[in-house]
């Protein structure tokens, strides 16, 4: 029950009494293998340097978006709306570019990378470029990204970066041409849509007028005005024919030309209001007039829609033109690759103190096993 407290319950006293016990043996082990570490760092591995450069998003609107926001630039929530996420998305798809096959393929048959890592299969170099040499910051804040490549030679480690980013404004570049030519071929096929539209309602309403006149809205109101004119001029005659009837008897001229004229009057009334003629000359048609006008007033609303559609789209058609056959370079470079002259990597120091840090640590734990290990076998065996 003794030996089985004793292996149960170690104290921190037990374990430095056991360690000072071996001391001799954990600390030749332990110098020795920090001997072998540092040998290893300092005479065996290659330093490894690092080259970093930064690039500035250009924060532009790219795309149908970009024309959008540039051709409603008034509308400033539509403005923000197509500017597509701003720098945040540029400086994502900038690292995109970098980490794409094309781009470390690119680089690594021009420096022949493989040819030092030795690797069989080629899609293992590409996987340790991305995961072990290039190295990619973002700063959401700046829009600026850092790019640094880790190599043995330091002049190796600039032109790599250098040329990566060459590759980076060479890809990008090629994307926003080919974003911009897929763009204009959809404005350009609805420009050319509006326009055959536009002349299509623009002979509608010539066919329309011709066949009722140049202004049928205006001719509605004339004709309407004419018959409020007959209606009050009939009002004032019957007045007057009152008058006469109290003056003078019924066979009289007077009384009879007056009833005649009223008359006539509405018989011109009602001739305009049921006038059905389908003489286009006739101006004093008023039966469908209602209809007709109308409809002159659809086909001119509908000219005007697209007249403004037209106005809309033609500086978007000539703005994505222009995208095309632009090529200025699209990233910034805020610093240059550098040339470095201190190694990065590997921190010597750093690993040969973890190297000892976890002999000591071991060969403390072999020396409390082997003390105990009678112990250790008689609890085995019971």
């Amino acid at each position: 029950m003794g030996i089985q407290s004793e292996t149960k319950y170690l104290t921190i006293f037990d374990y430095i009494k056991i360690v000072l016990k071996y001391k001799r043996a954990i600390l030749i082990s332990t110098v020795l293998m920090g001997a072998i570490t540092a040998f290893i760092m300092f005479f065996i591995l290659d330093p490894i340097f690092m080259s970093k450069a930064t690039v500035k998003s250009t924060q532009k609107s790219s795309g149908l978006s970009g024309i959008l926001s540039g051709t409603m630039a008034g509308l400033s929530d539509l403005s923000e709306l197509g500017s597509g996420g701003g720098s945040y998305k540029e400086l994502a798809l900038y690292e995109n570019i970098l980490n794409s096959r094309r781009c470390i393929d690119d680089v690594l048959i021009k420096f022949k990378l493989n040819d030092d890592w030795e690797f069989k299969y080629f899609q293992d170099a590409v996987k340790n470029f991305r995961e072990n040499i290039m190295v990619i910051s973002k700063d959401k804040v700046a829009a600026t990204m850092e790019i640094g490549i880790y190599d043995k030679d330091p002049k190796r480690a600039k032109e790599i970066v250098e040329y990566l980013i060459v590759l980076l404004n060479k890809i990008n570049a090629e994307l926003n041409v080919q974003n911009a030519k897929n763009n204009r071929e959809f404005v350009e096929a609805r420009y050319y849509e509006i326009k055959d539209n536009l002349k299509k309602t623009e002979d509608s309403l010539k066919s329309y007028q011709e066949l009722y006149g140049l202004a049928p809205d205006i001719q509605a109101a004339t004709v309407s005005q004419s018959l409020f004119n007959i209606e009050v001029q009939i009002k004032s005659e019957e007045i007057k024919l009152e008058l006469l009837n109290k003056v003078l008897t019924q066979d009289q001229p007077e009384v009879k030309m007056q009833e005649q004229k009223i008359a006539a009057l509405k018989q011109q009334l009602s001739e305009i209001k049921t006038n059905d003629t389908a003489d286009p000359d006739d101006l004093f048609k008023l039966k469908g007039a209602p209809q007709k006008v109308l409809n002159f007033l659809r086909l001119k609303r509908d000219v005007e829609i697209q007249n403004k559609l037209l106005a809309f789209i033609l500086p978007m058609f000539e703005q994505a033109k222009i995208e095309e056959k632009k090529e200025t370079p699209t990233v910034i470079i805020l610093d240059n690759a550098d040339l470095p002259e201190k190694k990065s990597k590997p921190k010597r120091l750093t690993i040969t103190f973890i190297a000892m840090l976890v002999m000591f640590l071991a060969s403390s734990s072999i020396s409390v096993l082997y003390d105990k290990k009678d112990a250790l076998l008689l609890k085995i065996k019971n």
